[in-house]
């Protein structure tokens, strides 16, 4: 039996600039994801998007590491090739209840914001130790909406990479990093705690005037609840 050969495109990971060759999702691998929405959790969303991605782009994306905005932005390169460049919505207005004006997002013109930075180094102060650091990933996301008792600090946790002095690399188990963030003081944590607030995001351009009262509405979309349609 014959099969589609899918042509390969390429764009690049906006944390690292590293080039990315993915393909379009098929029409079963997009079924997935329009299954996973109708069952409303979290999870089995998170999973869907993350199978999706990793297929598509050979797997060649750690799904379970790369930062949040970067899997954001390699699915809507993905979804733009398999589905279409635009995104067709409906807009509201203070002006009415009933005020809703059709318009649609080119996803071509989706830009992140702040621009990434990628990994940081982040030198405690009063201690001995440096901490190689990037931002949480899709997965951090689900379990902190998922699991009361998956606390910010192992967000914080997994968004380490390496912890070291000028004479080592200091290996720990998760348990003993979430021990060593615990243990700092805020003042130590607050440069890690600008770091992660500033996380930049995936945005769409969204412009559309209402068609009732003829007011100008412009918010650029993030999210992947909007990025699914």
């Amino acid at each position: 039996m014959n099969k589609i050969i899918l042509p390969e495109y390429i764009t690049t990971q906006p944390s690292t600039g590293k080039k990315i060759t993915f393909r379009p999702f098929t029409v079963k691998e997009e079924k997935s994801l329009l299954l996973a929405l109708q069952e409303n959790d979290v999870n089995i969303v998170v999973n869907a998007i993350k199978s999706v991605v990793k297929v598509c782009t050979d797997n060649k994306v750690d799904v379970e590491k790369i930062p949040y905005y970067d899997m954001e932005f390699i699915f809507l390169q993905i979804r733009a090739k398999s589905i279409g460049e635009t995104i067709d919505l409906i807009g509201s207005c203070d002006c009415s209840e009933t005020a809703k004006t059709e318009f649609y997002v080119d996803i071509t013109e989706a830009y992140l914001e702040p621009t990434p930075t990628g990994e940081q180094m982040f030198k405690i102060i009063d201690t001995p130790y440096t901490i190689k650091f990037t931002h949480p990933s899709l997965s951090d996301f689900s379990k902190k909406l998922s699991d009361v008792d998956y606390s910010a600090e192992q967000v914080v946790t997994n968004c380490i990479r390496d912890i070291f002095t000028d004479d080592e690399v200091v290996t720990m188990t998760d348990e003993e990093k979430l021990g060593f963030i615990e243990s700092m003081t805020s003042l130590q944590q607050r440069p890690i705690a600008e770091f992660l607030k500033n996380m930049p995001l995936t945005k769409i351009p969204a412009k559309y005037t209402c068609k009732v009262c003829k007011k100008e509405h412009a918010i650029p979309l993030s999210g992947f609840q909007n990025f699914f349609v």
